[in-house]
């Protein structure tokens, strides 16, 4: 699985971006918001969602790990898929997006293209009060639990483990080490 990408943007393709690795380029679809500020001949560092279907395989490229993870909230929900949920990072910030979610703003959420009033109210169901919790949650402590839950640690019990971990320990792998040590004894 690939988790991220740096290379130089070659092309802008519709919603994507083809970004040259290596000699290979990959084409990477991306927020449309964000696409602006990927310019030809750049560098740039997107953080990765691979999608892997049996007939199709799609990259899905974010400028921080915020947004994947969010993009894979998202994702989460019955009847979002990844199309979706790129159009709705599309259209805001994830804190704009937060904020709708958490004032149930159905409104915010319906002027993305292909979301109707039922999947946006499904959206603020589902997502109403969850997101608060991953807003508190640092960039760190989200890649601790993200390496957890990768070797098959429940995010709870990933969770539960960092909130357990002295926070004047600031080296990610030192806190993937101690939150291990917890959750195997």
């Amino acid at each position: 699985m690939i988790g991220s990408l740096t290379g130089v943007i070659s092309h802008h393709i519709g919603g994507a971006v083809l970004l040259e690795v290596g000699g290979i380029g990959y084409l990477v679809a991306v927020p449309a918001r964000i696409q602006p500020s990927l310019q030809v001949g750049t560098e740039a560092h997107l953080f990765i969602y691979d999608h892997v279907r049996e007939d199709a395989r799609r990259l899905f490229g974010f400028t921080s790990l915020d947004e994947r993870h969010f993009f894979e909230t998202l994702i989460s929900i019955s009847g979002v898929g990844p199309k979706v949920a790129l159009l709705i990072l599309s259209v805001g910030t994830i804190d704009d997006i937060r904020k709708a979610v958490e004032s149930g703003d159905v409104g915010f959420l319906t002027s993305v293209p292909g979301i109707g009033a039922k999947t946006a109210k499904k959206i603020v169901l589902e997502l109403k009060g969850k997101l608060v919790e991953d807003a508190e949650e640092s960039t760190s402590d989200r890649e601790v639990v993200d390496a957890l839950v990768a070797l098959g640690y429940s995010s709870s019990h990933a969770r539960e483990a960092v909130r357990l971990i002295d926070v004047t320990i600031v080296d990610t792998e030192e806190r993937i080490r101690i939150a291990l040590k917890m959750l195997s004894s």
